[in-house]
């Protein structure tokens, strides 16, 4: 992946259907809410509130993340995202406002045929760009977690192929890139006090490895970058 900026910066610089796999319900909850909290270096430094739904052929994503930058403690920033899809996760428009104490940001995402155009509103001129894309895609922006929600959902776990690609768009780096996923092993995930039987995701960039925990129900548990010293863990 050419530049896949997941935190490396802290923001600042700023399909097909999943088949159902063994020990997988053959079918993911139509809607899901739920609450990630973001730690850098074992800190809590925010929280992410995000909604998926899912009905017939189509199915929309919408997050509030707020979180400081443990770079510049005093440095609040908030995101706000909303996307539409299709029932494949391939996105039909993308909105994300972003305040960074006070100075305040937009991106608009429209999507026509293997195109991506990325409208982007802050003080000042508004800027425009395009990118091409491939018939299957879905959008992975940056340091909004639960895009990697749809990953999960598209990846096949009873695959016979040990890697699976995807390809993604990253519309704060206005760029693209193709994801390495495969299956590492089952592993029991402790949060707290609750144990949790998971499946265990390497995704590959190709300069960043991104570890998924994923249950039975394909709800995603935890993220972990091991060389940004991120965790993001699902909280409720």
């Amino acid at each position: 992946m050419r530049n896949v900026r997941l935190l490396a910066s802290l923001l600042i610089g700023i399909w097909w259907s999943a088949g159902p796999g063994a020990g997988l319900d053959e079918k993911s909850a139509p809607t899901e809410e739920g609450t990630f909290q973001i730690s850098v270096q074992g800190e809590k430094i925010g929280t992410e509130k995000y909604s998926v739904a899912i009905a017939g052929d189509s199915a929309s994503s919408s997050c509030l993340l707020d979180f400081r930058n443990p770079a510049n403690t005093r440095q609040r920033v908030r995101l706000e995202s909303k996307l539409e899809m299709d029932g494949h996760f391939r996105p039909r428009g993308y909105r994300l406002q972003s305040d960074v104490d006070g100075k305040k940001g937009a991106i608009v995402g429209t999507f026509p045929p293997k195109q991506v155009i990325l409208e982007y509103g802050h003080e000042g001129k508004p800027k425009k760009t395009g990118l091409l894309v491939g018939t299957d895609y879905t959008i992975l922006d940056t340091n909004i977690f639960h895009h990697f929600v749809f990953l999960v959902r598209l990846f096949k776990f009873d695959n016979q192929e040990a890697v699976q690609r995807f390809e993604v768009v990253i519309p704060q780096a206005a760029d693209t890139g193709v994801l390495k996923a495969s299956e590492l092993e089952k592993e029991t995930l402790v949060v707290g006090s609750k144990k949790t039987e998971c499946h265990h995701l390497l995704l590959d960039s190709g300069s960043v490895s991104i570890h998924l925990w994923v249950d039975k129900q394909r709800i995603l548990r935890k993220i972990a970058i091991p060389s940004l010293s991120l965790e993001v863990t699902r909280t409720s």
